[in-house]
């Protein structure tokens, strides 16, 4: 019992060390020319140890069958078209092995004492961090430029001729966008579905930290939550508590459009740097397509550097995994998201942590249509640790809590 005991205390301390590892430190370059890490990668023999200790305890579920199928595809199409020897590419299979890792280590633990023992203190962190950026108090975005660099650092609030310009914040995330998904992952824990003011206050500022990041995907995925929510009846709240919770969301929105306009002496929703944004989306998309059509059924394989080397931006995960799997690599990837999504939705009823789980989900999804939420590291651990900690079909002892 004594060995159970600390085994069970190291499983939560390494599960907070992960969480506040991918939410707060910098990726690095083991060699020049690779993929970035982070400590999140040099915590996963340790998430495999565990593993391997508690594997009695780990619930099989054909949704592995997807993963291994996937992980053993995607060598595939590198082959089909002449890229087995680039090493770089080999990372997406490690992308999705980690992927499963950290899934599976989260069914392990109780999302109730879980989240509740590290969410707030996570997110209270990482609030004062972001308002001490937006407001470069005691000149901390030097430091912040220093450490973790990035071209949206460089132009946080200034456009491309470095004169003052919409402040989109970034926080200690890789882009606004992100930023974005990492306020609304905390805002959809904070969703008071049960309708309490203490959590509403709690989501009410996560909200609004959401909204300064000035990301569009991330207001339209929060309407499709709120739809969501009302179409089947996920909350208990009345006409009067919808009316105090979508005014004080309306008020938020207006709070920071004035906030990082610098009350309205710029234009809200603008790209301070040159991206593919607009027009530029669309006919990145249309470029895409084109290609696709050449290629259908297998793709291009990973093949990053075409991206690198044009400069492009594919700004929606399904047509980036069309391009570069064809339509048997998307099916996998739909598969990644949309067969947690159908059981989320099948026993919503259940428990308050299902909903959670299914109402997050939803977010990744729709913010996927124009970014690439899975491909950044960040996103892709909050999306493991949530469908680890809540989705039933793998979190079966747990499912009631």
């Amino acid at each position: 019992m004594p060995h159970s005991n600390t085994i069970d205390k190291f499983m939560y301390l390494l599960g907070e060390i992960l969480l506040i590892s991918v939410l707060c430190l910098p990726d690095f370059h083991l060699k020049q020319g690779w993929p970035a890490v982070q400590l999140v990668d040099m915590l996963l023999p340790f998430v495999g140890i565990t593993l391997i200790i508690k594997f009695k305890e780990i619930p099989l579920h054909a949704y592995w069958i997807i993963i291994a199928l996937f992980c053993a595809y995607i060598p595939i199409t590198m082959h089909l078209n002449g890229r087995t020897g680039v090493i770089a590419d080999y990372f997406e299979i490690y992308k999705l092995l980690k992927f499963s890792a950290i899934i599976l280590f989260f069914t392990l633990l109780d999302y109730e004492r879980f989240s509740s023992m590290w969410f707030k203190p996570i997110f209270i962190g990482l609030a004062l961090v972001n308002l001490f950026h937006f407001y470069n108090l005691f000149h901390i975005n030097d430091f912040l430029y220093d450490v973790y660099g990035g071209v949206h650092r460089e132009f946080f609030g200034l456009n491309s001729l470095k004169e003052p310009a919409t402040k989109r914040m970034i926080g200690l995330a890789s882009s606004p966008n992100i930023n974005a998904i990492v306020f609304a992952f905390f805002a959809i824990y904070f969703l008071p579905l049960k309708y309490d003011h203490t959590k509403l206050y709690w989501f009410l500022g996560a909200i609004l930290l959401m909204l300064l990041c000035q990301s569009r995907t991330a207001i339209v995925a929060l309407v499709g939550v709120l739809i969501v929510i009302a179409v089947l009846r996920l909350s208990d709240w009345s006409l009067k508590q919808w009316a105090i919770m979508l005014s004080s969301i309306a008020g938020l929105y207006f709070l920071s459009w004035a906030l990082v306009t610098d009350f309205f002496s710029h234009a809200s929703y603008s790209n301070n740097v040159a991206s593919n944004s607009a027009m530029g989306r669309l006919e990145t998309w249309a470029y895409l397509f084109d290609m696709i059509k050449e290629s259908p059924i297998i793709g291009y394989g990973v093949n990053k550097q075409y991206f690198y080397e044009r400069k492009l931006y594919s700004e929606n995960e399904f047509i980036l995994m069309l391009w570069r799997y064809g339509a048997i690599g998307l099916l996998f990837y739909l598969g990644m998201f949309f067969i947690p999504l159908w059981s989320y939705f099948k026993r919503r009823k259940e428990a308050m942590k299902l909903k959670k789980g299914f109402l997050f989900l939803i977010t990744v999804v729709t913010v996927a249509l124009t970014n690439n939420p899975y491909q950044d590291t960040t996103v892709m651990v909050l999306i493991a640790t949530m469908l680890g900690l809540t989705w039933p079909l793998l979190n079966v002892k747990k499912q009631h809590g």
